[in-house]
Order: structure tokens, then sequence, then C-alpha cells
């Protein structure tokens, strides 16, 4: 395969659009990351500050825990990426997000459950830093021209969101109770790509190229979620309305410079920077409804879940570029818009001793995106947006394991979708040499895997706290 800045584009390009999640790409608590998130009626771990706080009340004996830690290893090919047609793959090993939740009573507040948590909800870090050396001798079959290359790539992209929740749940009657998270979200977001190249032809015309894009977004918000949970003939029933995010503060910056010089083409200079950029995000409502059927000692979990659309905003009002030398510049639009989506899922906890459980399930996760803002646009040079529209398959399976004084989680997650994207390709030296804009295959697969334990402490430890916990079984 011959060295082209193509290949790190779209490998930054596509690690960068795995920041833009699904709705159900991660998943938080013990066993209801086993059971792909399907927990919404049923949620029996500290899942349920996220998925169902009414459960909460329900519980017969609430825990203090420390969530599992996962990891990750992602796998990425590419078809038709370069521009001979040849694939790429690229794979990646990492920490995912994860959660710290506990839950305690007040003794002046009768009858009533509360929790908090700590939730690493969005967690991406990527830094590629590539070096071509000194290539030589028809570099790319296209540009049949060019006699000697070097070229610097450079690309990071860094997504940190953090949740700091607090959950309350109170039960009205012996099988029905109502509950309520609210969670204060921190999230950041900024990404930039440079490409540096030289080249020097037959003619011996040497050329120089460079080009810079960064974007930063701060959003500071509320997340709420309102939930009841009841039993019917020993069946679980739960219901968790996702109320529409509550941005409270943002702010973002962008900045784009172009500079070329020596090429068939005319010199470039362009230079922007806008410090107080306007800055938004969006997130909608969502409603997910769930049960959990027990037969024998095992049980069946269902879970069906809607979010609604959201039109199309700007995530950064990026002004109008302007160049010194009076080249067209791109039009930057960093917009967004998300497309409702259905989504449902079946997992299954079996019972094989009053110590040993085995989980298993399935879940859809239909990708809400319509039009998804990518520091990629700005280097794309043809009128398409560049979109990546995944819709993906979630697959769990795992063991929990008891102690008198822990309980021990193993399993692992595996995820699966494809898409199709404009590639973002750029040749400014010689742009006319490449033909069209053709369509790159995304295939996307991803293995995750749980090694948890929630730790089950003494009452004691908490008394004099006037904290009332309460030891779990599973």
């Amino acid at each position: 395969m011959k060295p082209t800045i193509v290949i790190i584009i779209l490998i930054g390009f596509l690690n960068h659009i795995q920041a833009q999640r699904n709705y159900k790409f991660e998943n938080f608590g013990n066993r209801s990351i086993l059971l792909n998130g399907n927990v919404t009626g049923s949620v029996d771990d500290l899942g349920a500050t996220y998925y169902n706080p009414a459960r909460l009340a329900l519980v017969e004996d609430p825990v203090f825990s420390l969530n599992a830690k996962m990891y990750q290893l992602s796998n990425i090919k590419i078809d038709n990426v370069l521009i001979n047609g040849e694939n790429i793959s690229e794979s990646q090993f990492d920490g995912i997000p994860s959660m710290l939740a506990g839950t305690f009573k007040l003794k002046f507040l009768e009858g009533h459950q509360f929790a908090y948590s700590i939730i690493s909800r969005n967690r991406t870090r990527l830094n590629i830093g590539y070096n071509t050396g000194l290539i030589t001798d028809e570099i790319i079959d296209d540009l049949p021209n060019i006699d000697k290359y070097v070229g610097n790539i450079n690309f990071n992209n860094n997504l940190r969101e953090n949740w700091f929740g607090i959950s309350w749940a109170k039960s009205l009657s012996k099988n029905f109770s109502i509950g309520a998270s609210v969670f204060y979200s921190d999230y950041r977001f900024d990404g930039n790509n440079t490409q540096n190249f030289s080249t020097i032809d037959v003619d011996d015309n040497v050329a120089l190229y460079n080009n810079s894009v960064t974007f930063r977004q701060k959003s500071y918000g509320v997340f709420t979620k309102i939930a009841v949970s009841w039993v019917y003939s020993n069946i679980d029933f739960g219901v968790n309305i996702d109320l529409p995010y509550l941005e409270v503060y943002s702010e973002g910056s962008f900045s784009y410079e172009e500079y070329l010089t020596g090429s068939t083409n005319d010199d470039i200079f362009t230079y922007n920077n806008f410090d107080d950029v306007k800055a938004k995000r969006k997130y909608p409502l969502g409603i997910s409804v769930g049960t959990g059927i027990p037969y024998k000692k095992h049980t069946l979990h269902a879970n069906i879940s809607w979010n609604a659309p959201v039109g199309d905003y700007n995530k950064l009002d990026v002004p109008t570029l302007e160049s010194e030398t009076g080249d067209d510049v791109p039009v930057i639009f960093f917009n967004e818009e998300l497309r409702s989506t259905f989504n449902f899922g079946l997992g299954a906890e079996i019972f094989i001793s009053e110590k040993f459980n085995v989980y298993g399930s399935f879940s859809t996760d239909y990708s809400p995106y319509k039009q998804s803002a990518s520091v990629f646009d700005a280097i794309n040079q043809s009128s398409e947006n560049i979109n990546f529209e995944t819709d993906y398959s979630h697959y769990g399976i795992g063991v929990n394991m008891s102690t008198k004084w822990a309980n021990f989680i193993l399993g692992t997650v595996y995820s699966s979708g494809s898409s199709e994207i404009i590639r973002p390709l750029n040749n400014p030296i010689k742009p006319d040499e490449i033909d069209d804009f053709d369509t790159a295959k995304v295939k996307v697969n991803r293995w995750r895997f749980l090694v948890g334990v929630e730790i089950l402490f003494m009452e004691k430890t908490f008394k004099k706290y006037n904290i009332d916990p309460k030891i779990i079984t599973p």
C-alpha cells in the first residue's frame, strides 16, 4: 500500500465519529451492561440511577458498590478508501466510560430512597501523528509527475462528558414506586487536524502546503429522568422519561489556516481565528418502557425505547472565513440534525445456583443522525456533507459470581455496524488530477470486556453519619 494522507485523515475521521454516540452505544451498571441496557422495568443494580430511578425503592436490599472497569477492542475496516480503490484497517484497545454509585437512606426522610452516581458518560481521546519520510518514484498513481514527497499529519480529537447525579425514589404502595434522577453534565469536545507536505516534481518544481483546522466546544447543563415502576403478578414493569437536555452555559472557538506556495495554482494565505463562537448542544426527549418476566428462577428482560427528533441547528456558528489572497475558502457548517428513532432489545438472566448467574442479551442501536457536525467538513473538497450514519447491533454475555462480601461480574459485549461516507480527499497541489469524490464503505466492530466487583460494605461504617445502607444479595 502506497503512503497517502488519506489514510490518516480517514482513521482520524472514523475515531472522531465514534464520539458521536448512538443512544444505546454505552451502558452503565454491572449487570445492566451485560443485559445491554434492556432493564427499564427490571434493573436490580445501581444502573437504576440511569435506567429507572423508581426501581431504587422496590429493590429490597440497596448497596454501596464500585462499578466494573471496562475495556474495548475496536476494529475498523474501510473499503475503497484510497484513490486506487485499496482498503485499510485499524485496531485500537483502550478503556471506556464507567460508573461509580451507591445508595443510602436518610433517617429523617422515612420511606425515601436516595442514590448518588458519577458517570463517565462519554470519553474519547485520539492523538495520531504520522510522518511519511522521503517517498520517491511516483508515490500516487494519479499524480505521475510527483517525484518526491514528504508529509506530516497530526490529528487530535477529545471528547469528555462526565455526569454527577442524585437520584430519589419512594414507594407509593407495596408494588408501585416513583423516582427521579438529576445529572449535572460537563461536556467538552475539541479537535484539531493539521497537514503539512512538500513535493518536488520531475521538473524540480517545489510546492509547500499547510492546513490546520481547530475547534472547541464546552457545554454545561442538566439531564433529568422521571420514572415509575410497578410489579404485577411477579412481573416487573417500568417507564423512564428522559427530558430534553437543559443547557445552562456554552461556549466555542474555531480557527482555520491554509497556506500554499510553489504549486501550479496561485499561492494561498488564509488565516482565521474566532475565540467567541456561539455554541449549542441539544439532546432530545426519550421514553423507555421495559419489563422483567420471571420463569422459575430465570428472568427474561424486554425493552423498547423512542427518542424524539431534533431539527437542524448549529453546534458551532462559525463566521464566514476570509483569505488574504482572495482565494475561495470553505463555508463551514457545524450543523447537527437528528431523526426520531425506535430501538428494542431482549435479555435473559439464567439461574445456575444461588451464587452463579449467566446473562445474555441483544439490542438494536439505530443511528439518529441525519446530519452530524465534523471538523472534516472543513477539509472536505466535495459539496456533500461527510456523515456517518451507522446502525449497530449489540450482543452481550457474562456471569455474576457471589460471595458474602462482594459480587464479581465478568462478561463481554460485541457491537457491529457499517456505513458509507464521502471520502474527504484533499490534494491542493494538483487538485484537477482527482476526477471525482467517491464513497468509502466503513465496517466497525467493537468488543467490550467487563471486569467488575460490587463491594458490600458493613452497616456500622455509615451509621455514625446517620445513613442506613443495607447489604444486597444478587
